[in-house]
């Protein structure tokens, strides 16, 4: 049992993708059964496959602007919302024991440097990069990087930074001709701009409309209609990401109790743009003919094979006491080897759920790299070594930008937020994970927010009601 009235909507897209629920079926046969991922189903040692449940509500993204401030709190008598503005460090006044944030100073807009004086408390809320960065600005962190990089050590606590965690997937392709969604299904379903010069068949001038052969006129005026429908019924491609089915299971590695495996499916391979520019991908290197093969008829589908509960850890290193200038971040991904060998059981598992496709048609083979493929000695149809797919995942997997655990709870704040030696100074975001979750962690980073407003709330006497929509 589980809520879904409260402000962040959650719900499948519409309608649903028939290549998405196939892969469901195929995990089941593969060993992993339906069920759901956010209620009962995580329990089951043997794994849970679903369709994508998304932050959504009547067909858009419910972002936490639109679930908590939009119309409601932007609106309050008592809250300010400045733009466009850098923080340079937090006020602390006092020493030693002693240390009290005040305020917080920034840049703004014009380039001025503006002061805020806090009346009760501070609450840092920049992400696990920036509020351990800001921490380490304004002298709290490891004293030897902080000296080193010319700032004053105001309070010496060595694990602000330390302890990075993130998520990285093992993108593998697959052909499915008759399965997938092509890139004009998708351009289709955004309008027309999506359709338009250089990537697709419209002029980049939509003033140049106006000389469309029939047939385009046509494509155009389907675009159009798709976009109206979505406007008026939420229901469409774009209701959601493509990212449409999902398993979680246990390799068996680790902990038996803990899903450590997640692997994500997407019905469609995206065109050279996203995947060469957007996505950073090599694609000289990933495949024969990325022109052809990601082509906008191309029909191929995406499985994700990410590792949840990695045991490697990086570290963020202050760079300077400039605040423009960004801290060093070592990833550190794949230092621990345990890691590898997961996600090469995931990719492995992959590789049983696409072979379990259900119906007639049926997918290809997976579209295994010409170098690695050479270095390896690989035959399309043999089954990958572990030495193929390690070198695969160490040149192809990527982050999945779930950076974590960089002002962790026992380090460098309490169980109520509070930063260990400072007063009035709370850190509220993904950086105090303890460790980081086993699955995408917008959900648990928004608890975080609401946890976070109600200990603040109830040391300073006020109650705290969230509403629903």
């Amino acid at each position: 049992m589980r809520g879904n009235a409260g402000p962040v909507g959650v719900g499948i897209r519409s309608p649903v993708i028939p290549a998405s629920r196939d892969f469901v079926k195929a995990a089941g046969a593969a060993g992993i059964p339906e069920g759901d991922y956010n209620g009962s189903g995580r329990h089951n040692l043997g794994g849970v496959a679903s369709l994508v449940q998304t932050n959504t509500r009547h067909g858009k993204r419910s972002s936490t602007f639109h679930a908590y401030l939009e119309n409601n709190a932007e609106l309050r008598p008592n809250l300010t919302i400045i733009t466009q503005a850098q923080v340079q460090r937090l006020v602390l006044e006092g020493e030693g024991d002693s240390l009290i944030a005040t305020g917080v100073e920034y840049r703004d807009d014009s380039g001025s440097i503006q002061s805020i004086v806090a009346s009760k408390e501070v609450i840092l809320s920049a992400g696990a990069v920036g509020s351990p960065h800001i921490l380490m600005l304004s002298g709290i962190g490891p004293r030897r990087e902080l000296e080193a990089a010319g700032v004053a050590c105001r309070l010496d606590l060595p694990d602000v930074g330390k302890h990075l965690k993130d998520h990285l997937l093992a993108p593998m392709h697959f052909p499915a001709s008759g399965i997938a969604l092509t890139g004009m299904d998708v351009g289709m379903s955004m309008g027309p701009d999506a359709l338009r010069a250089p990537a697709g068949p419209l002029p980049s001038d939509p003033d140049d409309d106006i000389h469309l052969s029939g047939d385009l006129a046509e494509l155009k005026a389907e675009a159009d209609r798709r976009l109206k429908e979505w406007h008026e019924t939420g229901s469409s491609l774009v209701s959601s990401s493509l990212y449409d089915g999902v398993c979680f299971f246990s390799t068996g590695l680790g902990d038996d109790f803990t899903h450590d495996a997640q692997i994500g499916f997407i019905p469609h391979a995206f065109n050279e743009d996203v995947i060469g520019t957007r996505i950073n991908i090599d694609l000289d290197m990933r495949m024969a003919d990325a022109s052809k093969t990601l082509a906008p008829d191309s029909e191929l589908v995406l499985f994700l094979a990410s590792n949840c509960v990695p045991h490697s850890e990086g570290e963020l290193v202050i760079a300077s006491a400039d605040p423009s200038v960004p801290p060093v971040i070592n990833f550190n991904y794949f230092s621990d080897p345990y890691d590898l060998k997961v996600i090469v059981a995931i990719m492995r598992r992959v590789l049983e759920i696409a072979a379990a496709w259900p119906g007639e048609r049926k997918l290809g083979n997976w579209l295994i790299p010409p170098m690695l493929a050479k270095i390896h000695g690989f035959v399309e149809g043999e089954e990958p070594s572990d030495a193929l797919l390690e070198n695969y995942a160490l040149h192809f997997a990527q982050t999945i930008y779930h950076l974590s655990c960089t002002c962790r709870i026992g380090s460098v704040v309490d169980p109520k937020l509070r930063v260990f030696g400072v007063k009035n100074l709370r850190v509220a975001d993904a950086s105090i994970m303890p460790e980081i979750p086993s699955g995408n962690i917008n959900a648990p980073s928004i608890m975080i927010g609401e946890r976070a407003a109600e200990l603040i709330g109830s040391d300073h006497g006020v109650r705290m009601v969230c509403q629903g929509n």
